[in-house]
């Protein structure tokens, strides 16, 4: 079989992913994993290859791998546990602020009753004026927590991300809990690494300038922490990040500078040969070994050796069998947005070149759909970038590898090595500059779904093998075209027809952020914001989800009340998104927060519009929006209070309501008692669920049939409050939470709603079964009708071909 790695590994990834998504017991992988050999065997007597059954064997493979991965870490037996830990500092990420995050290599572990010995990474944030470096043993009390995944769709997964580097809890330390730190002997290898990055860091900092050498070490290093956000922004707006990730193109440099010297000085090849290998897997260990070195270090490993032995050598097997080897030694690995990219590129790279001819066009064309889904971003000038800077980067690594050589030579030598090397980034800074002045850098998009992908890169092979095409039977080119008429006429009619309205609360924490989408409109209600620390909830949370789905301008934002976790990222969001409008219920000119909004709208040239009680806003067809307060007496009585000035909304869609309170309490309370006569179907709970509001007689009068809390996990007002709860709940009204189901997504239709969380257990096969059953049978009824299509094309071909028509 030619390419075997290429059938073997695709499968073992489906059965990962698969597994992640749905649960699944040992013993059903077992049960499954038996039953397929056997009947593979049967077949196999009978002399027939059950191709599917293999398949489907290696599918469990990857299933199986997932599973002992995710079931051998130790620490995760006892999450929710205090435990004295002693472990080796292997990586910090950032110190800064009395603050510190780093992965530490857990060596022992001890409990009341127990005593163990384990080796697993940890991720540890110390609280604190901490002095720690790496390969110090630690000696300290924590709390193992398992990670929270993305409570919001499509938003970065924090522990698919740890999970991916393989570490599976994490912990928060102060100064207290941290009983000893030692410096114990390090070994050669642990010597070696820091030895290097001390005198990588030397080096560039004697001989380049200070961005240029911040540059250089991140580039050589593999660390992002020496280069600022603003520069990476930047270099990610100009398409070209994957010069500041290490890659085969550092690994291929590094070889090929070895090889030439080693060659120059008389060694034979093969002594070349394995000094650099033993060389690019030192560096590959200095550097952490990220998936894209060990992917690199393995393919350059197979080509050298088989040019030595002078064996045929296959780019694309040899990838493949890099994919397989990865993702044994960690089956999540393959969620890490660095391997991806780096087996994404390097197959189109091998695959499109020999069409396309230029390697830099050939990966963004592959790689397209993978930067459109993380970043919302389509670089417009990526390809000139790249064709123009990705050079001078690479000259810039060439002579950087050079001057680590030459430092520990001579000193002018290495000087003049430094001067060319800044001559040209500071060449390559004036280009990017220029670039950047071009007004439109790149195209918003929306992430793309799993079908939206697989049909660009299926249209993608299409367009790149179109002789295959011509080879195809006139009929099934005609079902081909039969099918994409067929999907874009069914496509047209759905989206025509569709007319729901959709309301998102969104996960923001302790906060409030609610978006609702017609058809033809989309307005914001609150846009959230952390009251305490400096995480930005605009930036990291509210403004991603909006672009992930596609949300690039504003009808409307509504301000309840100008406390800081309902409108602390608005500002944010002017800088970012067109809004249209903005719409409050009073002003607060001593409110800073207010003041900085009112600015940046007079900036952006957007209206703000003060809205009465009384007041009857459109959203879109059959949408309304009324204003029932704060009335005139509030404003008056009340005016120090923003609580019970909230904006209170009520939103009327066809013969359903949703009542948005913002933070009333008992004034604002009785105010929507008065003006509300009729029972209503859905609530925002005020003010987080706190005892101050959500009286017996509001809930009474209102009647709704669901209430949904947004409100943060462990929140230090301890919101939702359990006697607020219980009177929801002895009033029989349903209630979702935030802190527990992440997003709420409401739908209303003109007969029905339906109400779905993103956090939730993970399905089972027979949940699968039971909830998607008639997909399941509406898809096999599809296939069999494009068998039946073809088949009948065929016939008619055949039909034609006997009358010489």
């Amino acid at each position: 079989m030619k390419r075997p790695f290429v059938y073997i590994s695709i499968p073992v990834l489906i059965g990962i992913v698969f597994f992640y998504f749905v649960d699944i017991s040992l013993s059903m992988i077992l049960a499954l994993i038996i039953t397929t050999i056997l009947l593979s065997l049967i077949h196999y007597r009978k002399n027939r290859i059950n191709v599917s059954g293999i398949i489907l064997l290696f599918v469990l493979l990857g299933i199986f791998l997932a599973y002992i991965k995710l079931n051998s870490s130790e620490l995760l037996k006892h999450k929710g546990e205090i435990l004295q830990m002693e472990g080796i500092v292997e990586d910090i990420r950032y110190i800064e602020n009395n603050k510190g995050r780093t992965f530490v290599n857990i060596k022992n572990i001890k409990g009341k009753n127990f005593n163990k010995n384990i080796s697993e990474k940890m991720q540890i944030t110390i609280i604190g004026n901490v002095e720690i470096e790496i390969y110090d043993t630690i000696i300290f009390n924590a709390e193992i927590v398992e990670p929270l995944g993305n409570t919001n769709p499509k938003l970065y997964n924090n522990k698919l991300n740890l999970l991916s580097n393989g570490v599976f809890t994490t912990a928060t330390i102060e100064n207290k809990d941290l009983l000893k730190v030692k410096k114990d002997n390090i070994s050669i290898l642990q010597k070696l690494r820091l030895d290097f990055i001390n005198r990588v860091e030397e080096v560039f900092n004697k001989y380049l300038s200070e961005r240029n050498s911040s540059l250089m070490k991140s580039i050589i290093l593999g660390d992002y922490s020496y280069i600022e956000e603003d520069e990476i922004r930047a270099i990610r707006e100009l398409g070209i990040a994957h010069i500041i990730a290490v890659s085969g193109l550092h690994i291929g440099l590094i070889s090929y500078v070895l090889i030439y010297a080693l060659s120059s000085v008389g060694l034979n090849r093969k002594i070349s040969v394995l000094v650099t290998l033993f060389v690019i897997w030192i560096y590959g260990f200095i550097i952490g070994f990220p998936a894209s070195v060990l992917r690199a270090n393995i393919t350059f490993s197979l080509l050298f050796i088989s040019h030595v032995m002078a064996k045929p050598y296959d780019s694309i097997n040899t990838l493949f069998f890099a994919l397989m080897v990865l993702l044994i030694i960690n089956p999540f690995c393959c969620f890490n947005l660095g391997f991806q990219l780096s087996f994404i590129t390097t197959f189109f790279i091998i695959y499109l070149t020999p069409r396309i001819k230029i390697a830099t066009i050939a990966a963004q064309v592959g790689i397209l759909p993978v930067i459109a889904y993380y970043f919302n971003r389509l670089p417009v000038i990526s390809i000139v970038a790249n064709l123009i800077l990705v050079p001078l980067f690479t000259l810039s690594l060439g002579l950087s590898i050079f001057l680590i050589l030459f430092s520990y030579i001579s000193s002018h030598i290495s000087n003049a090595i430094g001067t060319v090397i800044n001559t040209i980034l500071n060449l390559e800074s004036i280009i990017a500059e220029i670039l950047h002045s071009f007004p439109i850098l790149s195209l918003r998009v929306p992430s793309p779904n799993i079908a939206e992908i697989m049909s660009y890169y299926m249209l993608l092979f299409l367009i790149v093998n179109g002789k295959v095409l011509k080879k195809l039977h006139i009929g099934i080119l005609n079902t081909i075209f039969y099918y994409l008429a067929f999907l874009i006429i069914f496509n047209l009619g759905y989206t025509s027809l569709y007319n729901s309205l959709s309301i998102d609360f969104i996960d923001v924490g302790q906060g409030d952020s609610i978006l609702l989408r017609t058809k033809t409109s989309n307005y914001l209600i609150d846009a959230g914001g952390n009251a305490f620390g400096d995480y930005d909830i605009g930036k990291n949370i509210l403004l991603p989800y909006l672009e992930k789905h596609g949300i690039f301008n504003l009808d409307g934002v509504f301000i309840t009340h100008f406390h800081e976790d309902h409108a602390k990222s608005l500002p944010y969001l002017i800088d970012n998104i067109d809004i249209k409008g903005i719409y409050i219920g009073y002003t607060k000119k001593d409110n800073e927060l207010y003041e900085n909004i009112v600015f940046k709208a007079y900036e952006r040239g957007i209206p703000i519009y003060i809205l009465e009680k009384g007041n009857c806003i459109k959203l879109d067809r059959d949408t309304y929006m009324f204003v029932l307060g704060p009335s005139k007496e509030l404003l008056n009585t009340y005016k120090d209070e923003d609580n019970e000035l909230s904006l209170c909304l009520l939103l009327k869609y066809f013969n359903m309501d949703v009542l948005f309170t913002g933070d009333v309490e008992e004034r604002g309370e009785k105010n929507l008692i008065e003006n509300l006569k009729t029972d209503i179907d859905f609530l925002k709970v005020p003010h987080h669920g706190s005892n101050t509001s959500s009286s017996e007689e509001f809930l009474r009068s209102i009647n709704p049939k669901v209430a949904f809390i947004s409100v943060g996990r462990n929140n230090i007002y301890g919101h939702p409050h359990e006697d607020v709860l219980d009177r929801y709940e002895a009033l029989g009204i349903d209630i979702y939470r935030t802190d527990e189901s992440g997003l709420i997504n409401l739908v209303l239709d003109k007969e029905y709603f339906y109400i779905e969380t993103f956090v939730k257990a993970k399905t089972n096969l027979y949940n699968i079964l039971e909830k998607y059953s008639i997909h399941i049978l509406i898809g096999i009824l599809y296939l069999y009708i494009q068998y039946l299509m073809v088949k009948s094309f065929l016939k008619t071909a055949k039909e034609l071909e006997k009358i010489e028509l």
